[in-house]
């Protein structure tokens, strides 16, 4: 869990002396204690089990991964490009440019392959080579 003795200390409601005590086999903690530093490891996702040889494991439990849906990813791609159109539409309000310029101002800044190659440094992307 990488916590601290303070950290598992205030997880378990037990005093720091106690868990350094423990750590240094300075004293057993009683069953009370075992059972509230258990409970402090359980909740944050570690297992204890026994396995078949009767000895003790433990196994942390990762959270379940939650994916988006398709529809999820493309409602939120939805948002993000008409949030890009509307910053350009809003820059480009004050400027002499004709309806069509600042329509194809917003295309060159808002067309998804062309932003992504400028955002990584490489100019323009080459247009489709024609299938022979």
């Amino acid at each position: 869990m990488d916590w601290s003795q303070a950290e598992l200390a205030s997880h378990s409601n037990l005093s720091e002396s106690t868990i350094r005590d423990f750590e240094k086999n300075r004293r057993i903690p009683g069953p009370n204690n075992l059972a509230a530093i258990r409970a402090a490891f359980e909740a944050a996702g570690v297992e204890f089990i026994d396995d078949e040889r009767g000895e003790g494991v433990v196994k942390l439990r990762l959270p379940a991964r939650q994916t988006a849906t398709e529809a999820e990813m493309q409602a939120s791609a939805d948002d993000v490009r008409s949030q890009a159109a509307s910053a350009v539409d809003e820059a480009l309000s004050g400027s002499d440019a004709t309806a069509q310029q600042k329509a194809e101002r917003r295309g060159e800044l808002t067309d998804e392959p062309a932003v992504v190659w400028r955002a990584r440094g490489k100019g323009q992307p080459r247009a489709p080579r024609a299938k022979e």
